[in-house]
């Protein structure tokens, strides 16, 4: 266990929202320099810990000092001292990039002039693998991957002593994540600046992190140095009992039958082909490429999200080339965007409305909405993801980042479709809500002989959920393979190096 001395002391905070416990007197310490990983699953009470760190939520109960300071609960931090890089992105989409990275910093005054700072905005830019990137640049063009990315840079570049970071890398490609993690550790050396990361990405903790953290149900459960746990020990944990990962699990893929989706000369010029590609019902296939690849554009594809696409789709046998998700909804395809927020759920609304909202002519009569029914259909659909249907009356805002994860897949379950396309499907989920949904997509491959097709950044992802995997560079397929012929190394090797190249 470390024995320097600590930038960051919490103790006994505690925070309820109604009747639900989100801390029961945590107790946190962080030491200078050190990269620190908190762990928990959804809703264990990690991004409740980090906003009131921030400042963001005002606790029930605690005490907070960062550098021999005691700080006010309930106040924004000084950025300088200790800056938050949030799950949910903040980026502004109609500033350009150098005014989303300086935004908020100590720094600008009343009257901000972009010149004092173009050199270092463009120097920590390039540093996170933005080097394409102009600062002029509206931040409304930008991919989402480029967005973490840029609310990354603004963290880094604010120089804070305390960098929290929550799920920084759940949209990024290894690649990226690699020069993310470099950046990390220089500051850790450089600067002395103390990191957390939040990430359910085990890999990622024992690759980055000195020290680590669980919480579960709002309690401090461990704090150890990282050399000293196993992957079993920290799930374990986590959510209080073993999960059995890695296992191949068999496909349900109807053989011997017409397929369920068949592409023809599919491409969208300049970005990716597909000429031919046949996937059958109840198969699930993982698209995997870097930013760029063209894999997670021609998953938008098929929803009808990217105009100019060329080609013939159909569905068991019938033509149904979409250009809009309700085209695509009436073909019986259904998709879930990787980005929640803003494409994936109603915020604002309870979750009931949420999980029956395009599907309101099931749970409607005459022309009006029955209660009844929309509590029925939407226990059953929040019963399947496992969602505690005491809280269908709640806002989605209130759940965390993996539940709202969800919700999103919940309203797509509720079409029913044939064809289900996943962006990034299970991005903030923890370990063992992964499992559940896992489970719950091979129940709909099994029983309904629904086909699934999904991108991920995840190599673990893809490698426990696919039925098979299609490897993607610079826009062109490099393989596809049934998932006990591929391994992380060759997919890796696939999306980095091309098809000159492929690993045997």
């Amino acid at each position: 266990m470390t024995t320097r001395a600590p930038l960051l002391s919490a103790r006994g905070l505690k925070k309820s929202y109604g009747g639900v416990q989100a801390l029961r007197g945590m107790d946190i310490d962080l030491a200078e320099g050190e990269i620190h990983g908190l762990c928990g699953e959804n809703g264990a009470g990690k991004s409740t810990l980090v906003k009131i760190l921030g400042g963001f939520v005002t606790p029930d109960d605690g005490e907070l000092g960062i550098a021999g300071q005691i700080v006010p609960l309930g106040r924004p931090v000084d950025p300088a001292l200790l800056s938050i890089v949030h799950q949910e992105l903040s980026i502004i989409p109609h500033l350009s990039v150098i005014d989303n990275v300086m935004m908020g910093a100590r720094d600008v005054r009343a009257l901000y002039r972009r010149g004092p700072f173009r050199a270092h905005v463009r120097q920590t830019l390039d540093a996170v693998g933005l080097q394409h990137v102009p600062l002029d640049l509206l931040a409304e063009k930008l991919t989402l991957a480029e967005r973490q990315l840029v609310e990354i840079a603004r963290g880094i570049a604010r120089g804070a002593r305390v960098l929290l970071l929550d799920e920084p890398t759940a949209t990024l490609s290894d690649g990226e994540i690699e020069k993310v993690f470099a950046v990390l550790r220089r500051l850790k050396s450089e600067n002395a600046t103390t990191i957390v990361i939040i990430s359910h990405r085990l890999n990622e903790i024992f690759a980055l992190t000195d020290r680590v953290t669980v919480l579960r149900s709002g309690r401090h459960i461990l704090t150890a140095d990282t050399a000293d746990l196993t992957s079993d020990a920290l799930v374990r944990a986590m959510i209080g009992h073993e999960v059995k990962t890695g296992e191949i699990a068999p496909s349900h893929a109807r053989v011997g039958v017409a397929p369920r989706l068949a592409l023809k000369d599919w491409s969208l010029p300049g970005r990716f082909a597909a000429p031919d590609l046949s996937v059958q019902p109840g198969e699930i296939v993982a698209l995997v490429g870097q930013l760029g690849s063209g894999a997670d554009m021609l998953l938008e594809s098929l929803a009808g999200l990217k105009p100019g696409t060329r080609g013939t789709l159909s569905l068991d046998g019938t033509e149904a080339t979409p250009r809009s998700i309700p085209e695509a909804y009436a073909a019986g395809i259904a998709y879930v965007s990787e980005d929640r927020a803003a494409r994936g759920v109603f915020l604002d609304a309870p979750i009931g409305t949420n999980l029956v909202s395009q599907v309101l002519g099931r749970v409607s009569r005459a022309g009006r909405v029955l209660p009844s029914a929309v509590t029925a259909l939407a226990t059953e659909l929040a019963q399947s993801f496992a969602i505690d249907p005491a809280r269908l009356p709640h806002e989605v805002s209130t759940l965390s980042g993996g539940n709202q994860q969800k919700v999103s897949l919940g309203k797509a379950v509720a079409l029913g479709p044939r064809l289900l396309l996943l962006n990034e499907p299970t991005r903030g989920v923890d370990i063992g809500a992964r499992s559940e949904i896992y489970a719950r997509l091979r129940a709909l491959a099994e029983r309904d002989a629904m086909t699934l097709l999904f991108y991920s950044t995840d190599l673990e992802e893809v490698l426990e959920a696919s039925d098979r995997v299609i490897t993607f560079y610079r826009g062109a397929m490099v393989r596809d393979a049934a998932r006990a012929e591929v391994d992380a190394d060759s997919i890796l090797h696939d999306i980095l190096h091309g098809p000159d190249e492929v690993a045997a």
